[in-house]
């Protein structure tokens, strides 16, 4: 054999990493640690699709002379180290909010790559024959589930879902999985290796797609849900409404703007933001809709709610942690009446925190 073999998808799986990063670059709107994590996998995918091809290389050569069976095994399991690999690139993403069972998520992730490893010479989860071909052994499918299953938890546990499960999160979160297992099948049934590759460099598209689409729904300066992330949520929202809306507008926003400058203006949002959430996510979800206006959505007891703004307006500065600012607004609670729309519930809400700043202004 005189040529190099091609692998047509395995090159197509090495277009769409190319298209991520010059999106990355040209369009450069994620955070470093997103960028870092798109470097890290897309490297790790063109890797295995040059192990890939150097694979095909010896079995194409070697085919009439004799299989050296023990390189192509070992070539082979080392290049389904790109799922782990891939794996503990996505828990590292979120390893600024290390917990507990990112630890238990990592050790699975351990013992995957060490099986990995270990498949080399053993067959722990599949083996070639004689011809070349993947052929699966006792313990294959569990390792498969518990491979599906491990990505599944990683995905609601540290990618972009911390904190924002909303629903187009779990439509990512489902067709990924779905995407993961057709190349599973393909691989258990027909031993179809480049299927898992193929399925890998979707998901990564899928996951640049999503965390794209989450800078655009995030606050910069807050850190909370923005604007668009509200619209969607709230007016787009027709099956269940949230029957609890509050409406927040800070008292001093533009004083310190206007005295300290805009940079500490900042801070004073990104303080009151985060001291809010503190105190008010276990009764619902707290957007930045506008320049000083905040919005909570809840589906609590209006009681609860109430209680919980009281005692958040009786702090005399915000947390300490995020910066030495009062905690002074103004705020509108109100409870959806049958057959009202969002629009007039947003409106009423309003209408109510604005009665209740001008009643602190006198």
């Amino acid at each position: 054999m005189s040529f190099f073999p091609v692998i047509i998808s395995d090159l197509t799986c090495m277009a769409i990493v190319l298209y991520v990063w010059t999106r990355m670059y040209l369009d450069p709107m994620l955070e470093r640690r997103a960028v870092i994590l798109f470097r890290n996998m897309g490297i790790t995918m063109i890797a295995t699709v040059i192990l890939d091809h150097v694979w095909e290389y010896i079995y194409e050569s070697t085919y009439e002379s004799g299989l050296p069976m023990h390189t192509l095994t070992a070539l082979a399991s080392v290049e389904f180290l790109c799922v782990p690999v891939a794996f503990f690139f996505l828990l590292m993403y979120h390893r600024h909010m290390w917990d507990r069972a990112d630890s238990l998520l990592l050790a699975a992730d351990i013992v995957l790559i060490v099986l990995c490893i270990l498949n080399v010479r053993f067959p722990v989860f599949f083996r070639l024959d004689k011809y070349a071909v993947v052929v699966n052994v006792r313990g294959t499918a569990a390792v498969y589930l518990g491979t599906l299953f491990l990505f599944g938890c990683i995905l609601v546990h540290d990618f972009v879902t911390v904190g924002k499960l909303d629903q187009e999160n779990r439509v990512l979160i489902l067709f990924n999985l779905v995407i993961a297992a057709l190349g599973m099948v393909g691989l258990y049934y027909d031993g179809n290796v480049p299927a898992v590759w193929g399925c890998y460099s979707i998901s990564f598209l899928l996951l640049y797609v999503a965390l794209v689409r989450l800078f655009t729904k995030t606050d910069q300066v807050t850190g909370l849900p923005n604007r668009n992330a509200f619209t969607v949520s709230y007016y787009r929202q027709k099956r269940r409404p949230a029957p609890v809306l509050v409406s927040f507008d800070l008292n001093h926003l533009k004083h310190v703007n206007d005295s300290e400058g805009h940079q500490s203006g900042d801070r004073y949002l990104r303080a009151f933001a985060q001291t809010a959430l503190k105190h008010l996510s276990p009764y619902g979800k707290l957007y930045r809709v506008g320049g000083d206006e905040f919005c909570l959505t809840s589906f609590s007891d209006p009681a609860q709610v109430q209680k919980a703004l009281d005692d958040l307006q009786k702090l005399d500065a915000c947390d300490p942690a995020f910066g030495n600012f009062p905690m002074d607004f103004a705020y509108g609670l109100v409870v959806r009446q049958p057959g009202e729309s969002n629009g007039d519930l947003y409106q009423r809400a309003d209408e109510v925190m604005y009665q209740n700043k001008r009643r602190t202004e006198l």
